[in-house]
């Protein structure tokens, strides 16, 4: 675990849950529609501390467990590409909530992690 001083964190909005579901050979849940592809967004990594934040305030940490890819076949892929993220075992599909935020956890600019 890596301990950071109070105050030192930022958090990026990665996108609104639209759906939590469970899929055959991943331990927790996939959420969609999954982190977008942008050039605004930093480099995540499986293992990025993460905050889901339901539309009632409550909200939990997690980390991103895996990222998922879509295959859309013979359809052409939408306008807007994201890429749905697996949670760990320790999540539960129930805990997610349609409309809870996702936020990557960061330390601010200039910081540095012990």
């Amino acid at each position: 675990m890596i301990k950071v001083p109070l105050g030192t964190m930022s958090e990026i909005l990665l996108f609104t849950v639209v759906d939590a579901f469970a899929l055959s050979g991943r331990a927790g849940p996939v959420l969609v529609p999954g982190i977008p592809q942008s050039a605004d967004l930093p480099t995540m990594r499986v293992g990025a501390q993460i905050r889901i934040t339901a539309p009632d305030g409550s909200s939990f940490e997690t980390h991103i467990a895996g990222f998922e890819k879509i295959s859309y076949g013979r359809r052409p892929p939408p306008d807007k590409i994201c890429t749905p993220i697996s949670l760990p075992s320790s999540i539960s599909k129930d805990q997610i909530v349609r409309g809870a935020q996702v936020f990557l956890v960061t330390a601010k600019s200039g910081d540095t992690l012990p």
